[in-house]
């Protein structure tokens, strides 16, 4: 079995014709023939109907398109890691994160990293949420990405970088604004604007609810954090966030969790991950900027 004949298989599911597949991919029609027609003999199946003017993919040709196509993928994955180790490509670092983080801890990194290392670039992307990070970084679609999870939570493959505490965020002529501490009891009758399911937020809500016997109104979920506060802010719900993405905020009101509700904040990469050069020099870095007194003022302080 040739890689060649799986591209040549793949393209003719997809386009349905041998004249049109050739075309793709600049070779003759004889040569896609034979080759779709080795492969038949060398798996002794036909994958190919050639009954109609469409061609179609017979049962076991749909089978065998599922294990043709994971082999491309993962070769074409295969080929893209590999250009982390040439010598003749800048090294770049795929790295992704969730909503609550974009705003609030990474433009300070991204500022950091690049005066410290200025011959590394940063391919950012955001995400959902954390659960969508951690995905792509075990399948190797990311080199690193920060998620959030609990204090408790002891994560494979990750480094911690911040712990923090979650606040209740409520408009600021809240009758509960006037409390030291507020708990999930005294919430039963409130609503709730979150961000999306599968969040941390919105599990943590929904968890703590839950232990006092009742489900939480949510009026809203969304992905814009800035929505959520403007929302607080406008007497629309409440909501809960940590403390690094509220503390400058003064258009509504910040009270404290009783008991408190921690959130936890790591760095994370694959469990099959093989660190690059640059991946080092990226892991190092995250080490010692947190540790330096700019980053525990800035982000640590309540």
């Amino acid at each position: 079995m040739e890689f060649r004949q799986l591209e040549y298989f793949c393209t003719i599911s997809e386009l349905e014709n041998f004249t049109r597949t050739a075309e793709a991919l600049h070779v003759s029609q004889p040569s896609v023939t034979k080759a779709i027609k080795s492969l038949e003999a060398e798996l002794g199946v036909m994958l190919i109907n050639r009954s109609q003017k469409h061609v179609s993919l017979t049962e076991q040709g749909k089978v065998f398109l599922v294990h043709a196509q994971r082999i491309m993928q993962d070769a074409a994955f295969a080929k893209k890691d590999m250009l982390r180790y040439r010598s003749d490509r800048q090294d770049i670092i795929h790295f992704g994160m969730p909503p609550m983080v974009e705003g609030y801890l990474f433009p300070d990194l991204f500022t950091k990293f690049r005066e410290h290392v200025p011959d590394v670039t940063l391919d950012v992307q955001e995400f959902n949420d954390s659960d969508e990070v951690r995905q792509r970084a075990d399948a190797g679609e990311l080199d690193f990405g920060i998620v959030l999870g609990s204090d408790e939570e002891e994560l494979d493959n990750s480094m911690r970088i911040l712990q923090d505490r979650m606040v209740l965020c409520l408009p600021p002529q809240h009758p509960l604004a006037k409390k030291d501490a507020i708990s999930f009891q005294e919430l039963r009758d409130e609503k709730f604007i979150l961000q999306q399911p599968n969040t941390y937020q919105y599990r943590q809500i929904m968890d703590h609810c839950g232990e006092y016997g009742y489900v939480p109104d949510i009026v809203l979920c969304t992905s814009q954090l800035k929505t959520i506060k403007q929302l607080v802010a406008n007497g629309s719900g409440i909501s809960m966030l940590p403390n690094f993405v509220t503390r400058m905020e003064k258009i509504f009101v910040r009270k404290p969790l009783a008991p408190s509700v921690g959130v936890s904040v790591s760095l994370f990469w694959g469990g099959n991950k093989n660190l690059s050069r640059a991946d080092a020099r990226f892991m190092k870095f995250m080490r010692e900027y947190t540790e330096t007194q700019e980053f525990k003022q800035h982000f640590r302080q309540h």
